[in-house]
């Protein structure tokens, strides 16, 4: 299957569940002079007290930005990062995510790391960050991303993820990282965090994740399909690779 065939099936689960408000993620904290753009193209510095919605981008410049998701999911991105929320619906009230649910997200450039909430643990397929080169699924899980001109790098601390290019996937286990320089190449899988330039010191809270979900707000309308929302090229589907004999 096609990555945008399965982008589109995501998108559809996303659409065809009830409609709640769009809000994706509350900004827990921030520093120097991170910008927000709209889906319309609009650009504004972060403030205190913002949150984000599907189809906004954010854009840390010279600082650091912290954010909570509605699941109960946080995440933080380095200086340098371009990071887009495509598409978010999560109808769970602190637990177990819907059939209905899931994200669509793109890392653009720069660096993440996250620790993954309700959605995308029971079901994978509901959770996705895409980028140039390939894409990231969990299986619940912590994990650090970098994107930068030799390609995407991510290692797993917890849990387990699968990062698949064009020709190819590699689940990444804990203490693992894989580097994908181009969508026509498959995985490399290295051991021993060999990070290749991947930088996490400082990226997350020193205190215990909240996993408690945000409050749920009552329904306002339909979220629309990303456009965008899919990378311009075709993936196998996500599955572990096959062993050697």
């Amino acid at each position: 299957m096609s990555l945008r065939l399965s982008l589109g099936i995501l998108l559809g689960f996303l659409l065809s569940a009830p409609a709640f408000a769009d809000e994706a993620a509350a900004l827990v904290f921030f520093s120097g002079n991170p910008l927000l753009t709209a889906e319309s193209g609009a650009v504004r510095p972060l403030r205190k007290g913002d949150s984000v919605a599907s189809g906004e981008t954010i854009d840390t410049v010279d600082g650091r930005v912290q954010l909570r998701f509605r699941d109960g999911a946080s995440m933080s991105l380095q200086p340098g990062t371009q990071f887009r929320v495509d598409s978010y619906r999560y109808s769970g009230n602190g637990a177990q995510a819907a059939a209905g649910d899931g994200v669509i997200m793109s890392l653009i450039k720069g660096s993440l790391r996250t620790v993954t909430g309700w959605l995308g643990k029971q079901d994978r397929k509901q959770y996705r960050i895409g980028t140039t080169v390939a894409t990231i699924g969990i299986r619940g899980t912590e994990f650090g991303a970098s994107m930068d001109g030799s390609g995407l790098t991510v290692t797993t601390y917890v849990g387990l993820v699968e990062v698949c290019s064009e020709v190819g996937c590699v689940d990444v286990a804990p203490a693992e990282t894989v580097w994908v320089r181009s969508p026509g190449v498959k995985p490399e899988l290295r051991s021993g965090l060999e990070s290749g330039g991947l930088k996490t010191e400082g990226m997350m809270p020193a205190t215990p994740v909240n996993r408690e979900a945000m409050p749920l707000q009552q329904p306002t309308q339909p979220v629309q399909p990303m456009p965008n929302a899919a990378p311009p090229y075709n993936m196998p589907p996500m599955h572990s690779p096959p062993t050697s004999p």
